[in-house]
């Protein structure tokens, strides 16, 4: 057991010592960095992630359940509003139609014989009606099956960028089959999540910028929309910006968001290195008649490199911002220049 406690004595007596040259203060006044306590207001900075998305995104499927006749687009070509990207089957409504024109015809003659023999009183005033309505209903089945014989063009809904292709000629169509995918990239909207605590601060129309991974750009965006209810599980607003300058961006992407809100002006800004823990919270060193003074402070917003005092100081107080901790109450200083 003797041997295991010599050095646990050492260690004692090594620590004893070291508290009373602290107790004693250093040999000569410690060099500190001098920052003038002004009322400048506090930059508020907010960083998040956001995520990307094409300014419209659809995907391409058929309304009817027909078979691909003609892929009138390549994979991955631009296209413009309302250009046909595929052709169905057809043949069956254009027979139908026909029919229906023939159908038509009679009843529109039918009619007019009935127009004749009305004021002769050769025909009832029932049969004329039934004469009139029989047209109209051809007219309307022809124009029902003029809708769905426009169904089988396949239009782009707007301008953008063909995806990849899903099916080929031949195959047999159903609602629900996605034939490619259509992107808007002219522009790209930036969603992001905001804390509920910085609603006031943030508007429409608001500057802000971003990053991607794999690309050293920096990109600028502006709020377009703000969600107008925090979500209740994560308390945060959702908001969407808008890049109009989207060069290398592609949706889906993962975006480091940062937002300039409105600067602070009630208290202090401060570096944050020269705040330091107490017992009561938080306090900061003066620099008064040459020696070190402990001030207790209240805190408000903090950021990577400025703290918002909000008590404590005062207009024109000198505080130390480096080698706080060979810093004591009493312990002469020197200013050093930054």
């Amino acid at each position: 057991m003797m041997p295991h406690s010599i050095p646990s004595f050492i260690a004692c007596a090594l620590l004893a010592a070291s508290a009373r040259l602290l107790a004693q203060g250093p040999a000569g006044p410690v060099g500190a960095e001098v920052f003038e306590v002004k009322a400048t207001p506090m930059e508020n900075t907010v960083s998040t992630v956001g995520t990307l998305r094409a300014n419209e995104s659809v995907d391409i499927v058929p309304e009817l359940t027909k078979r691909l006749a003609k892929i009138e687009v390549a994979e991955g070509a631009a296209v413009e509003k309302d250009q046909i990207l595929f052709i169905l089957d057809d043949a069956d409504l254009k027979a139908e139609i026909a029919e229906i024109e023939a159908r038509l015809n009679l009843a529109q003659a039918n009619r007019t014989r009935t127009e004749t023999l009305l004021p002769e009183r050769a025909i009832s005033r029932q049969e004329f009606d039934l004469a009139r309505a029989e047209v109209e209903i051809f007219k309307a089945q022809k124009v029902t099956k003029e809708v769905e014989l426009a169904k089988t063009r396949i239009r782009a809904p707007f301008a953008g960028r063909i995806g990849i292709r899903q099916v080929s000629e031949g195959a047999l169509l159903k609602p629900e089959t996605v034939l490619t995918n259509l992107q808007d990239l002219s522009r790209i909207k930036v969603d992001f999540p905001l804390p509920e605590r910085y609603s006031g601060e943030v508007k429409t129309g608001q500057k802000f910028t971003f990053t991607v991974a794999g690309n050293a750009r920096v990109f600028e965006g502006e709020i377009a929309v703000i969600e107008p209810a925090a979500d209740a599980a994560t308390r945060s607003l959702r908001i969407r910006g808008i890049c109009s300058n989207p060069e290398g961006l592609l949706p889906g992407g993962f975006a480091e968001v940062t937002l300039q809100l409105d600067s602070v002006g009630n208290g202090f800004a401060i570096p944050s290195q020269a705040v330091v823990p107490s017992a009561r919270g938080h306090g900061v060193y003066l620099l008064r008649d040459g020696k070190a003074a402990f001030q207790e402070v209240e805190i408000g917003m903090r950021t990577d490199t400025q703290v918002q005092v909000l008590r404590g100081l005062n207009e024109g107080d000198q505080l130390l911002t480096t080698n706080i901790l060979r810093l004591r109450p009493g312990v002469p200083v020197k200013p050093v220049a930054p």
